[in-house]
């Protein structure tokens, strides 16, 4: 069954949100991919909600910036640079900042993380 295969996925990647948020967005497995490599290929629809659930987006933008290893300085930036500019619409308690940086980026994600806890 097609949502049974998708279900498998899901719990296969459950730990690495940029994985399962590949599948969702792909419908397939990142197959043979670093991680940089599937970060590139869904930066661009993690502020769309109606592609990727608002939890997974938070996870994922927190993961490129902090977890992520760059195979270079310009891959990271391009990649990091992208992510940033979904933060405003995935972490709205962010929106009234102009230029938003790592740290501030941080600080809402564990702020978040905090709350999903209780």
């Amino acid at each position: 069954m097609e949502g049974e295969e998708h279900f498998q996925s899901k719990e296969k990647y459950q730990g690495n949100p940029l994985a399962e948020d590949y599948v969702l967005v792909h419908k397939k497995e990142p197959m043979n991919m670093e991680e940089w490599q599937i970060a590139q290929n869904i930066v661009e629809v993690i502020g769309n909600e109606s592609r990727v659930p608002s939890n997974l987006a938070k996870e994922c933008i927190y993961w490129i910036i902090n977890s992520v290893s760059y195979p270079n300085d310009e891959t990271r930036r391009s990649i990091i640079l992208m992510a940033e500019e979904s933060v405003r619409t995935v972490f709205p308690e962010l929106s009234h900042i102009d230029e938003v940086h790592m740290d501030q980026i941080d600080y809402a994600y564990r702020q978040w993380r905090a709350k999903q806890n209780l």
